[in-house]
Protein backbone atom coordinates (compact mmCIF):
# COMPACT_ATOMS: atom_id res chain seq x y z
CA UNK A 1 0.00 0.00 0.00
CA UNK A 2 1.52 3.69 -0.90
CA UNK A 3 2.34 5.93 1.95
CA UNK A 4 1.74 9.78 1.01
CA UNK A 5 3.41 12.87 2.78
CA UNK A 6 1.20 15.99 3.32
CA UNK A 7 2.35 17.66 0.53
CA UNK A 8 1.45 14.50 -2.03
CA UNK A 9 -1.73 14.41 -0.27
CA UNK A 10 -2.72 17.68 -0.75
CA UNK A 11 -0.99 17.84 -4.07
CA UNK A 12 -3.68 14.79 -5.40
CA UNK A 13 -6.48 16.69 -3.88
CA UNK A 14 -5.47 20.05 -5.27
CA UNK A 15 -5.09 18.34 -9.10
CA UNK A 16 -8.25 16.50 -8.78
CA UNK A 17 -10.04 19.79 -7.97
CA UNK A 18 -8.31 21.94 -10.54
CA UNK A 19 -7.02 20.11 -13.15
CA UNK A 20 -9.40 17.26 -13.78
CA UNK A 21 -12.23 19.30 -12.31
CA UNK A 22 -13.87 16.90 -9.64
CA UNK A 23 -15.22 19.87 -7.40
CA UNK A 24 -14.14 19.95 -3.67
CA UNK A 25 -17.56 19.91 -2.70
CA UNK A 26 -17.87 15.93 -3.93
CA UNK A 27 -14.66 14.91 -2.35
CA UNK A 28 -15.80 16.74 0.53
CA UNK A 29 -19.14 14.87 0.73
CA UNK A 30 -17.67 11.55 -0.09
CA UNK A 31 -14.89 11.82 2.64
CA UNK A 32 -17.33 12.51 5.33
CA UNK A 33 -20.03 10.04 3.90
CA UNK A 34 -17.04 7.39 4.31
CA UNK A 35 -16.31 8.39 7.97
CA UNK A 36 -19.74 8.63 8.86
CA UNK A 37 -20.48 4.97 8.22
CA UNK A 38 -17.38 4.17 9.91
CA UNK A 39 -18.24 6.02 12.80
CA UNK A 40 -21.82 4.53 12.87
CA UNK A 41 -20.15 1.19 13.22
CA UNK A 42 -18.57 1.84 16.26
CA UNK A 43 -21.92 1.31 18.04
CA UNK A 44 -22.98 4.58 19.53
CA UNK A 45 -26.45 6.96 19.47
CA UNK A 46 -25.16 9.81 20.65
CA UNK A 47 -22.15 11.47 18.48
CA UNK A 48 -20.40 14.74 19.45
CA UNK A 49 -18.13 16.00 16.18
CA UNK A 50 -15.49 18.88 16.56
CA UNK A 51 -15.01 20.77 13.63
CA UNK A 52 -12.17 22.78 13.10
CA UNK A 53 -12.17 25.91 10.11
CA UNK A 54 -10.06 24.11 7.52
CA UNK A 55 -11.21 21.31 5.08
CA UNK A 56 -10.81 18.97 7.88
CA UNK A 57 -13.88 20.67 9.73
CA UNK A 58 -15.58 20.98 6.89
CA UNK A 59 -15.60 16.75 6.76
CA UNK A 60 -16.62 16.63 9.80
CA UNK A 61 -19.63 18.92 9.27
CA UNK A 62 -21.02 16.41 6.32
CA UNK A 63 -20.33 13.76 8.89
CA UNK A 64 -22.63 15.30 11.12
CA UNK A 65 -25.27 15.79 8.52
CA UNK A 66 -24.82 12.06 7.33
CA UNK A 67 -25.09 10.59 11.28
CA UNK A 68 -27.95 13.22 11.55
CA UNK A 69 -30.14 11.39 8.57
CA UNK A 70 -29.75 7.68 10.36
CA UNK A 71 -31.35 9.09 13.37
CA UNK A 72 -28.58 9.89 15.53
CA UNK A 73 -28.83 12.30 18.37
CA UNK A 74 -25.84 14.62 16.79
CA UNK A 75 -24.12 17.73 18.52
CA UNK A 76 -21.53 19.40 16.67
CA UNK A 77 -18.76 21.76 18.11
CA UNK A 78 -16.84 24.31 16.17
CA UNK A 79 -13.69 24.76 18.05
CA UNK A 80 -12.97 28.13 15.93
CA UNK A 81 -14.52 31.55 14.69
CA UNK A 82 -17.22 31.06 12.38
CA UNK A 83 -16.39 33.80 10.40
CA UNK A 84 -12.64 31.82 9.43
CA UNK A 85 -14.86 28.97 7.90
CA UNK A 86 -14.38 29.67 4.22
CA UNK A 87 -15.13 27.78 0.49
CA UNK A 88 -16.70 24.03 0.94
CA UNK A 89 -16.60 24.11 4.45
CA UNK A 90 -18.53 26.93 4.84
CA UNK A 91 -20.99 25.33 2.38
CA UNK A 92 -21.48 21.96 4.63
CA UNK A 93 -21.69 24.40 7.56
CA UNK A 94 -24.99 26.18 6.16
CA UNK A 95 -26.41 22.67 5.08
CA UNK A 96 -25.91 21.69 8.54
CA UNK A 97 -27.90 24.86 9.96
CA UNK A 98 -30.52 24.85 7.25
CA UNK A 99 -31.30 21.44 9.25
CA UNK A 100 -31.69 23.53 12.31
CA UNK A 101 -28.63 22.15 13.57
CA UNK A 102 -27.30 23.96 16.79
CA UNK A 103 -23.65 25.08 16.18
CA UNK A 104 -21.98 24.64 19.82
CA UNK A 105 -19.36 27.86 19.35
CA UNK A 106 -16.14 26.09 21.79
CA UNK A 107 -15.86 22.91 23.75
CA UNK A 108 -18.78 21.88 26.06
CA UNK A 109 -17.57 19.35 28.35
CA UNK A 110 -20.99 18.47 30.16
CA UNK A 111 -22.31 16.98 26.38
CA UNK A 112 -19.16 15.04 25.77
CA UNK A 113 -18.97 13.12 29.06
CA UNK A 114 -22.77 11.66 28.07
CA UNK A 115 -22.39 11.26 24.40
CA UNK A 116 -20.77 7.67 23.20
CA UNK A 117 -18.97 8.78 20.45
CA UNK A 118 -16.64 11.44 19.71
CA UNK A 119 -15.45 12.55 16.08
CA UNK A 120 -12.13 14.74 15.92
CA UNK A 121 -12.31 16.70 12.86
CA UNK A 122 -9.88 19.60 13.98
CA UNK A 123 -7.06 19.66 12.35
CA UNK A 124 -6.36 18.40 8.81
CA UNK A 125 -3.26 16.79 6.91
CA UNK A 126 -1.48 20.10 6.47
CA UNK A 127 -0.97 20.89 10.51
CA UNK A 128 2.70 21.50 11.27
CA UNK A 129 3.82 21.54 14.89
CA UNK A 130 2.22 21.10 18.30
CA UNK A 131 -1.88 22.08 18.96
CA UNK A 132 -1.76 25.67 20.37
CA UNK A 133 -4.98 27.28 22.14
CA UNK A 134 -8.79 26.65 21.92
CA UNK A 135 -7.56 23.37 19.32
CA UNK A 136 -5.38 21.97 22.27
CA UNK A 137 -7.83 22.16 25.09
CA UNK A 138 -10.28 20.88 22.59
CA UNK A 139 -7.89 17.92 22.11
CA UNK A 140 -7.40 17.50 26.00
CA UNK A 141 -11.21 17.10 26.30
CA UNK A 142 -11.71 14.70 23.82
CA UNK A 143 -9.19 12.54 25.78
CA UNK A 144 -9.96 13.16 29.15
CA UNK A 145 -13.66 12.51 28.05
CA UNK A 146 -12.46 8.35 27.71
CA UNK A 147 -14.75 7.94 24.72
CA UNK A 148 -14.74 5.75 21.66
CA UNK A 149 -12.78 8.06 19.05
CA UNK A 150 -12.93 8.27 15.23
CA UNK A 151 -10.66 10.68 13.97
CA UNK A 152 -11.11 11.89 10.35
CA UNK A 153 -8.12 12.13 8.24
CA UNK A 154 -5.55 12.31 10.75
CA UNK A 155 -5.76 12.23 14.75
CA UNK A 156 -5.27 16.04 15.30
CA UNK A 157 -2.03 15.96 16.27
CA UNK A 158 -0.24 13.96 14.94
CA UNK A 159 2.46 15.04 11.46
CA UNK A 160 0.85 13.25 8.61
CA UNK A 161 4.37 13.47 6.50
CA UNK A 162 6.15 12.04 9.75
CA UNK A 163 4.12 10.23 11.99
CA UNK A 164 6.12 12.65 14.76
CA UNK A 165 3.81 14.32 17.57
CA UNK A 166 5.47 17.32 18.57
CA UNK A 167 2.70 18.38 21.05
CA UNK A 168 -1.00 17.01 22.42
CA UNK A 169 -2.76 14.93 20.57
CA UNK A 170 -6.13 13.36 19.96
CA UNK A 171 -6.02 9.05 20.96
CA UNK A 172 -8.33 7.78 18.45
CA UNK A 173 -9.70 4.53 18.32
CA UNK A 174 -10.26 4.36 14.45
CA UNK A 175 -9.20 6.53 11.80
CA UNK A 176 -10.41 7.02 8.35
CA UNK A 177 -8.18 8.23 6.05
CA UNK A 178 -8.90 8.93 2.17
CA UNK A 179 -7.64 8.11 -0.76
CA UNK A 180 -3.93 7.17 -0.14
CA UNK A 181 -2.97 5.98 3.23
CA UNK A 182 -0.30 8.51 4.91
CA UNK A 183 3.14 7.69 6.20
CA UNK A 184 2.42 9.51 9.73
CA UNK A 185 -0.45 6.63 10.55
CA UNK A 186 2.05 3.61 10.21
CA UNK A 187 5.37 5.26 11.89
CA UNK A 188 5.22 5.32 15.50
CA UNK A 189 4.47 7.36 17.38
CA UNK A 190 1.16 8.27 14.72
CA UNK A 191 0.38 4.46 14.72
CA UNK A 192 -0.39 4.54 18.07
CA UNK A 193 -2.61 7.47 18.28
CA UNK A 194 -4.39 6.18 15.07
CA UNK A 195 -5.31 3.22 15.96
CA UNK A 196 -7.12 0.85 13.76
CA UNK A 197 -6.58 3.08 10.07
CA UNK A 198 -8.80 2.69 7.26
CA UNK A 199 -8.37 3.79 3.65
CA UNK A 200 -11.31 4.96 2.14
CA UNK A 201 -11.91 5.78 -1.82
CA UNK A 202 -13.24 9.49 -2.59
CA UNK A 203 -12.85 10.06 -6.14
CA UNK A 204 -9.46 11.18 -6.40
CA UNK A 205 -8.25 11.40 -9.81
CA UNK A 206 -6.35 8.28 -10.31
CA UNK A 207 -4.00 10.46 -12.12
CA UNK A 208 -3.46 13.15 -9.76
CA UNK A 209 -2.08 10.13 -7.26
CA UNK A 210 0.26 8.81 -10.15
CA UNK A 211 1.64 11.81 -10.85
CA UNK A 212 3.31 12.46 -7.08
CA UNK A 213 5.48 9.46 -8.07
CA UNK A 214 4.89 8.32 -4.22
CA UNK A 215 8.03 5.96 -3.34
CA UNK A 216 6.65 4.70 0.36
CA UNK A 217 5.05 1.27 1.08
CA UNK A 218 3.91 -0.61 3.28
CA UNK A 219 5.04 -4.33 3.24
CA UNK A 220 2.36 -6.48 2.91
CA UNK A 221 4.26 -10.06 1.66
CA UNK A 222 7.58 -11.28 1.31
CA UNK A 223 9.62 -12.57 -1.92
CA UNK A 224 10.57 -15.85 -1.38
CA UNK A 225 13.60 -17.61 -2.91
CA UNK A 226 12.81 -20.56 -5.51
CA UNK A 227 13.04 -24.42 -4.27
CA UNK A 228 14.16 -26.94 -6.61
CA UNK A 229 13.31 -30.39 -5.98
CA UNK A 230 16.41 -31.79 -7.61
CA UNK A 231 19.34 -29.83 -5.16
CA UNK A 232 21.82 -30.40 -2.41
CA UNK A 233 23.03 -27.96 -0.40
CA UNK A 234 24.93 -25.81 -2.34
CA UNK A 235 22.00 -25.05 -4.42
CA UNK A 236 20.93 -23.15 -1.87
CA UNK A 237 23.62 -20.50 -1.08
CA UNK A 238 26.17 -20.68 1.52
CA UNK A 239 26.17 -17.85 4.28
CA UNK A 240 29.99 -17.24 6.13
CA UNK A 241 28.84 -15.42 10.24
CA UNK A 242 31.20 -13.60 11.55
CA UNK A 243 29.81 -13.51 14.58
CA UNK A 244 30.04 -14.51 18.55
CA UNK A 245 32.84 -13.43 21.60
CA UNK A 246 33.12 -15.00 24.66
CA UNK A 247 31.10 -13.01 26.40
CA UNK A 248 28.32 -13.20 23.39
CA UNK A 249 27.88 -16.61 22.36
CA UNK A 250 23.94 -16.21 22.19
CA UNK A 251 24.45 -13.46 19.43
CA UNK A 252 26.52 -16.24 17.16
CA UNK A 253 24.48 -18.37 17.73
CA UNK A 254 20.84 -16.55 16.98
CA UNK A 255 22.14 -15.23 13.72
CA UNK A 256 23.70 -18.19 12.30
CA UNK A 257 20.67 -20.31 12.96
CA UNK A 258 18.31 -17.82 11.65
CA UNK A 259 20.25 -17.79 8.06
CA UNK A 260 19.60 -21.89 8.20
CA UNK A 261 16.00 -21.36 9.29
CA UNK A 262 15.64 -19.03 6.24
CA UNK A 263 16.37 -21.99 4.13
CA UNK A 264 20.03 -21.30 3.41
CA UNK A 265 21.99 -24.66 2.30
CA UNK A 266 25.01 -24.21 4.36
CA UNK A 267 26.60 -21.70 7.31
CA UNK A 268 29.94 -21.54 8.11
CA UNK A 269 30.80 -19.65 11.76
CA UNK A 270 33.70 -17.54 12.73
CA UNK A 271 34.65 -16.96 16.12
CA UNK A 272 36.44 -16.94 18.77
CA UNK A 273 38.55 -19.99 20.23
CA UNK A 274 37.30 -18.95 23.35
CA UNK A 275 33.93 -19.36 22.25
CA UNK A 276 33.94 -22.88 20.44
CA UNK A 277 33.29 -25.09 23.28
CA UNK A 278 29.57 -22.83 24.02
CA UNK A 279 28.67 -22.47 20.76
CA UNK A 280 29.72 -26.43 19.83
CA UNK A 281 27.48 -27.42 22.75
CA UNK A 282 24.14 -25.57 21.25
CA UNK A 283 24.81 -25.95 17.27
CA UNK A 284 25.02 -28.80 15.43
CA UNK A 285 23.88 -28.05 12.01
CA UNK A 286 26.09 -25.00 11.73
CA UNK A 287 29.98 -25.48 10.76
CA UNK A 288 32.02 -23.39 13.27
CA UNK A 289 35.06 -22.62 12.73
CA UNK A 290 37.06 -21.25 15.52
CA UNK A 291 39.78 -18.97 15.00
CA UNK A 292 42.61 -16.96 16.99
CA UNK A 293 41.53 -15.35 20.00
CA UNK A 294 42.29 -11.81 21.82
CA UNK A 295 41.22 -11.25 25.04
CA UNK A 296 37.72 -13.69 24.07
CA UNK A 297 36.98 -11.85 20.72
CA UNK A 298 38.27 -12.17 17.38
CA UNK A 299 41.93 -11.54 17.10
CA UNK A 300 42.98 -9.40 13.68
CA UNK A 301 45.68 -12.21 13.43
CA UNK A 302 42.73 -14.29 12.01
CA UNK A 303 42.07 -11.86 8.78
CA UNK A 304 43.92 -14.34 6.30
CA UNK A 305 41.79 -16.93 7.55
CA UNK A 306 38.57 -15.23 7.50
CA UNK A 307 39.03 -13.67 3.84
CA UNK A 308 40.04 -17.62 2.44
CA UNK A 309 36.83 -18.32 4.04
CA UNK A 310 34.94 -15.06 2.38
CA UNK A 311 35.81 -16.27 -1.14
CA UNK A 312 33.48 -19.30 -1.04
CA UNK A 313 30.44 -17.44 0.47
CA UNK A 314 27.43 -15.79 -1.49
CA UNK A 315 26.61 -13.64 1.83
CA UNK A 316 28.17 -12.82 5.10
CA UNK A 317 26.81 -11.86 8.48
CA UNK A 318 29.05 -9.62 10.30
CA UNK A 319 28.81 -7.88 13.70
CA UNK A 320 26.92 -9.65 15.88
CA UNK A 321 28.04 -10.02 19.83
CA UNK A 322 31.67 -9.20 18.31
CA UNK A 323 32.27 -6.85 20.89
CA UNK A 324 34.67 -3.64 20.17
CA UNK A 325 38.10 -3.07 20.38
CA UNK A 326 40.62 -2.26 17.86
CA UNK A 327 40.94 -5.82 16.18
CA UNK A 328 37.36 -5.97 15.64
CA UNK A 329 37.24 -2.67 13.75
CA UNK A 330 40.30 -4.53 11.90
CA UNK A 331 38.34 -7.66 10.95
CA UNK A 332 35.21 -5.20 10.10
CA UNK A 333 37.41 -3.22 7.69
CA UNK A 334 38.87 -5.97 6.01
CA UNK A 335 35.86 -7.87 5.35
CA UNK A 336 34.13 -4.47 3.52
CA UNK A 337 37.37 -4.09 1.76
CA UNK A 338 37.76 -7.51 0.79
CA UNK A 339 33.89 -9.17 0.25
CA UNK A 340 32.79 -9.60 -3.37
CA UNK A 341 29.63 -10.99 -1.64
CA UNK A 342 26.68 -9.03 -0.13
CA UNK A 343 27.48 -8.19 3.53
CA UNK A 344 25.03 -7.73 6.23
CA UNK A 345 26.65 -5.95 8.49
CA UNK A 346 25.34 -5.61 12.84
CA UNK A 347 25.96 -4.93 15.60
CA UNK A 348 29.47 -4.59 16.79
CA UNK A 349 29.76 -4.14 12.87
CA UNK A 350 27.92 -0.61 12.95
CA UNK A 351 29.79 0.29 15.83
CA UNK A 352 32.98 -0.47 14.12
CA UNK A 353 31.73 1.73 10.74
CA UNK A 354 30.45 4.46 13.28
CA UNK A 355 33.96 4.46 15.04
CA UNK A 356 35.69 5.05 11.09
CA UNK A 357 33.12 5.55 8.76
CA UNK A 358 35.25 4.91 5.65
CA UNK A 359 34.47 1.08 6.22
CA UNK A 360 31.01 1.70 4.45
CA UNK A 361 32.74 4.04 1.87
CA UNK A 362 35.46 1.88 0.82
CA UNK A 363 33.92 -1.46 -0.07
CA UNK A 364 33.41 -3.55 -2.81
CA UNK A 365 30.03 -5.67 -2.61
CA UNK A 366 26.64 -4.29 -2.21
CA UNK A 367 25.74 -4.08 1.45
CA UNK A 368 22.84 -4.08 4.31
CA UNK A 369 22.71 -2.48 7.81
CA UNK A 370 20.70 -2.92 10.16
CA UNK A 371 20.83 -0.57 13.11
CA UNK A 372 18.46 0.30 15.78
CA UNK A 373 17.81 4.10 16.74
CA UNK A 374 20.87 3.84 19.18
CA UNK A 375 23.01 2.45 16.34
CA UNK A 376 21.41 4.87 13.76
CA UNK A 377 22.66 8.03 16.34
CA UNK A 378 26.35 6.83 16.27
CA UNK A 379 26.41 6.04 12.61
CA UNK A 380 24.91 9.86 11.49
CA UNK A 381 25.98 12.26 14.96
CA UNK A 382 21.97 12.41 14.79
CA UNK A 383 20.02 12.59 18.30
CA UNK A 384 17.96 9.52 18.77
CA UNK A 385 15.12 12.69 19.28
CA UNK A 386 16.34 14.08 16.25
CA UNK A 387 15.74 10.62 14.06
CA UNK A 388 12.49 10.20 15.46
CA UNK A 389 11.32 13.56 14.25
CA UNK A 390 11.05 12.03 10.88
CA UNK A 391 12.85 8.32 10.72
CA UNK A 392 11.96 7.89 7.13
CA UNK A 393 13.90 10.38 5.61
CA UNK A 394 16.68 9.58 8.15
CA UNK A 395 16.67 5.93 6.77
CA UNK A 396 16.45 7.22 2.78
CA UNK A 397 19.25 10.04 3.34
CA UNK A 398 21.02 7.30 4.73
CA UNK A 399 20.78 4.93 1.89
CA UNK A 400 21.15 7.49 -0.95
CA UNK A 401 24.45 9.09 0.91
CA UNK A 402 26.43 5.31 1.43
CA UNK A 403 24.47 3.57 -1.42
CA UNK A 404 23.51 0.96 1.05
CA UNK A 405 20.21 -0.84 2.11
CA UNK A 406 19.41 0.42 5.19
CA UNK A 407 16.91 -1.92 7.89
CA UNK A 408 16.20 1.14 10.26
CA UNK A 409 14.76 -1.05 13.21
CA UNK A 410 11.98 0.78 15.19
CA UNK A 411 8.51 -0.54 16.07
CA UNK A 412 7.61 0.34 12.30
CA UNK A 413 10.62 -0.89 11.10
CA UNK A 414 11.79 1.02 8.15
CA UNK A 415 13.31 -0.31 4.63
CA UNK A 416 15.24 2.00 2.78
CA UNK A 417 16.79 1.52 -1.00
CA UNK A 418 19.92 3.36 -2.56
CA UNK A 419 17.39 4.50 -5.04
CA UNK A 420 15.04 6.53 -3.22
CA UNK A 421 12.46 3.50 -2.51
CA UNK A 422 11.21 2.63 1.41
CA UNK A 423 9.22 0.43 2.57
CA UNK A 424 7.69 0.51 6.38
CA UNK A 425 6.93 -2.56 8.57
CA UNK A 426 3.42 -2.48 9.72
CA UNK A 427 3.33 -5.83 11.65
CA UNK A 428 4.94 -7.68 14.89
CA UNK A 429 4.22 -6.87 18.40
CA UNK A 430 6.15 -5.66 21.84
CA UNK A 431 7.36 -9.14 22.20
CA UNK A 432 10.19 -8.18 19.97
CA UNK A 433 11.90 -5.92 21.97
CA UNK A 434 13.90 -8.05 23.85
CA UNK A 435 17.87 -9.00 23.92
CA UNK A 436 18.55 -10.97 20.64
CA UNK A 437 15.72 -10.68 18.39
CA UNK A 438 18.05 -7.67 16.03
CA UNK A 439 20.68 -11.07 15.57
CA UNK A 440 17.45 -13.60 14.19
CA UNK A 441 16.78 -10.68 12.07
CA UNK A 442 20.48 -10.38 10.58
CA UNK A 443 20.82 -14.16 10.05
CA UNK A 444 17.27 -14.54 8.56
CA UNK A 445 18.18 -11.44 5.70
CA UNK A 446 21.34 -13.30 5.20
CA UNK A 447 20.27 -16.91 4.27
CA UNK A 448 17.78 -15.37 1.92
CA UNK A 449 20.71 -13.52 0.09
CA UNK A 450 22.40 -16.79 -0.16
CA UNK A 451 19.69 -17.84 -2.15
CA UNK A 452 19.67 -15.35 -4.54
CA UNK A 453 17.68 -12.94 -3.24
CA UNK A 454 18.93 -9.47 -4.07
CA UNK A 455 19.84 -7.82 -0.65
CA UNK A 456 16.93 -5.09 -1.28
CA UNK A 457 14.52 -7.84 -1.43
CA UNK A 458 16.17 -10.16 0.83
CA UNK A 459 16.15 -6.69 3.05
CA UNK A 460 12.36 -6.16 2.70
CA UNK A 461 11.34 -10.26 3.04
CA UNK A 462 13.74 -10.72 5.98
CA UNK A 463 11.86 -7.59 7.71
CA UNK A 464 8.50 -8.58 7.18
CA UNK A 465 9.42 -12.82 7.95
CA UNK A 466 10.84 -11.51 11.09
CA UNK A 467 8.05 -9.35 12.19
CA UNK A 468 5.81 -12.33 10.96
CA UNK A 469 7.62 -15.00 13.40
CA UNK A 470 7.04 -12.56 15.91
CA UNK A 471 3.55 -12.25 15.88
CA UNK A 472 2.97 -16.28 15.11
CA UNK A 473 5.61 -16.67 18.80
CA UNK A 474 3.40 -14.13 20.45
CA UNK A 475 0.16 -15.69 19.62
CA UNK A 476 1.33 -18.76 21.52
CA UNK A 477 3.42 -17.64 24.25
CA UNK A 478 2.27 -13.89 24.64
CA UNK A 479 4.23 -11.00 24.02
CA UNK A 480 5.55 -10.62 27.91
CA UNK A 481 7.17 -14.43 27.11
CA UNK A 482 8.48 -14.41 23.92
CA UNK A 483 12.59 -14.20 23.48
CA UNK A 484 14.85 -13.97 20.62
CA UNK A 485 14.58 -17.77 20.29
CA UNK A 486 11.70 -18.41 20.20
CA UNK A 487 11.28 -15.74 16.74
CA UNK A 488 14.02 -18.08 15.49
CA UNK A 489 11.85 -21.27 15.99
CA UNK A 490 8.69 -19.39 14.05
CA UNK A 491 10.77 -18.56 11.38
CA UNK A 492 9.78 -21.73 9.40
CA UNK A 493 6.27 -21.60 9.90
CA UNK A 494 6.01 -17.62 8.81
CA UNK A 495 7.96 -19.02 5.29
CA UNK A 496 5.34 -21.73 5.07
CA UNK A 497 2.75 -18.75 5.14
CA UNK A 498 3.96 -17.19 2.18
CA UNK A 499 4.83 -20.35 0.00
Amino acid sequence: MKLADAAQAKNIDYLTINQYKIPGLVLMENAGAAAARHAALLGGSKYSILCGKGNNGGDGFVVARHLLSQGFDVSVMLVADESSIKGDALANLDMLKNLGVPIICGINQDILKNCDIIVDALLGIGAKGAPRGEVADAIDAINAAKKKVLSVDVPSGVDASTGFVPGKCVCADVTVTFGVNKIGLVVYPGAQYAGRVFVEEISFALQAVESQNINIETIKRPLLPPRCQNSHKGSFGKVLAICGSEEYTGAAYLSSMAAIKAGCGLVNLITPKSAYIPLAQKLTEVIIRPVSDKDGKISAASLNTIVSFAEGANSIICGCGLGQNHDIIEVVRAVAKNSKVPIILDADGLNAAAKHIDILKNRKAEMVVTPHLGEMSRLTGLSVEEIQKDIVLVAKNFASEYNIVTVLKSASTIVALPDGKAYINTIGNSGMATAGSGDVLAGLIGGLIAQGLSPSYAAVSGVFLHARAGDIAASKLGEHGTVASDILAAIPFAINEGV
